[in-house]
């Protein structure tokens, strides 16, 4: 009998055959973290466990520096907010003004909706959660905390929460934040494997002996305040006790005639990026760091739609069969 040829025919011969499964086990889900209640007082820097909004000179009678400044004679008397995860005095993102001051430090201080002062001491939330500051005579009904207090609307001295009718109030929250994650085809196909040339998976499993489309599409997105990374876990390509080589940790060109099996991606829209050495337009796959991670992005909210491209080569030698592949991907949000 005369001996097949190595690129097999798929229905007389048993085809050298890659079958991607992609599993995933989160398609879709809100996470809603809950941290408590927003907490203020006044204490030594030294003591505060969590976020300095501002610093004073005093308990009463004082005058207020930024929390980025370090005069010593304030140090005994800074207002430290906790309860909330992810709790920041940055003015950006989700943000309130706590006071305006007339400097950096040494300054008198003013309430937000005033314009003389142009230092603003903030309150910053975590990403999808929520922040407000009023000032209220008498109590801080309706607001988590008191901050403090203050001796006018401006040009004003301040203090902790007895020491003046004026108390600055302020509520935040972490609120909810949530991971989005979704595939557009977990089953994809190289058709038959030649060893004169590349075959590119496609969505109908045919394959290509082109590289110009997307195997399928990875759709990402979270409001996690520490953005998502997507990793890859599975094996190469098997056929009993076959296995086409995995291109490794190292990015390649394609070697007709050579095994190889390998992927890579490509961001068709959004904010997110590749990972390295996905990201190149050659191929990977890097079995031995499996989970390894292919992906991530930042928790703004925005869907990123990774394009995702396979390769397969085989060489004069490799094994008849009908070669599989389960590849699992899953995206994990930093809250």
């Amino acid at each position: 009998m005369a001996p097949l040829p190595r690129h097999f025919n798929a229905i007389q011969r048993g085809a050298v055959w890659f079958l991607a499964t992609v599993l995933f086990f989160i398609l879709s889900f809100v996470h809603v973290a809950y941290a408590g209640t927003l907490s203020c007082s006044v204490t030594t820097a030294a003591a505060c466990t969590g976020t300095v909004i501002y610093r004073m000179s005093g308990v009463a009678n004082a005058h207020a520096e930024l929390p980025s400044q370090s005069t010593a004679a304030y140090a005994s008397n800074v207002v430290c907010c906790t309860g909330v995860t992810g709790l920041g005095n940055a003015c950006s993102g989700t943000f309130a003004t706590a006071l305006k001051l007339s400097g950096v430090t040494n300054a008198h201080s003013e309430q937000n909706s005033q314009a003389n002062y142009v230092n603003n001491a903030c309150i910053q939330a975590p990403s999808g959660g929520s922040v407000s500051i009023g000032y209220q005579a008498t109590n801080c009904t309706g607001f988590d905390t008191t901050l403090g207090s203050m001796s006018a609307a401006t040009n004003a001295h301040v203090g902790d929460g007895t020491a003046y009718a004026t108390k600055i109030c302020g509520t935040a929250a972490e609120g909810s934040q949530s991971l989005t994650f979704s595939i557009s085809d977990n089953t994809i196909g190289f058709g038959t494997l030649v060893s004169s040339g590349a075959r590119y998976a496609t969505g109908d499993t045919l394959g290509s002996a082109s590289d110009t489309a997307d195997a399928h599409t990875i759709s990402v997105a979270t409001s996690a305040s520490s953005g998502y990374t997507m990793t890859l876990n599975g094996a190469t390509l098997t056929s009993g006790a076959n296995t086409i080589n995995a291109i490794g940790a190292t990015a390649a060109a394609s070697s007709a005639g050579t095994e190889q099996f390998g992927a890579r991606l490509i961001v068709n829209s959004g904010t997110g990026s590749a990972t390295s050495p996905y990201a190149s337009t050659n191929w990977a796959l890097d079995t031995g760091a499996f989970p390894d991670q292919v992906a991530s992005g930042a928790g703004d909210g925005v869907t990123t739609v990774f394009g995702v491209r396979y390769i397969g080569n085989i060489s004069a030698s490799t094994e008849n069969g009908s070669y599989s592949a389960t590849l699992t991907y899953v995206a994990t949000a930093t809250f």
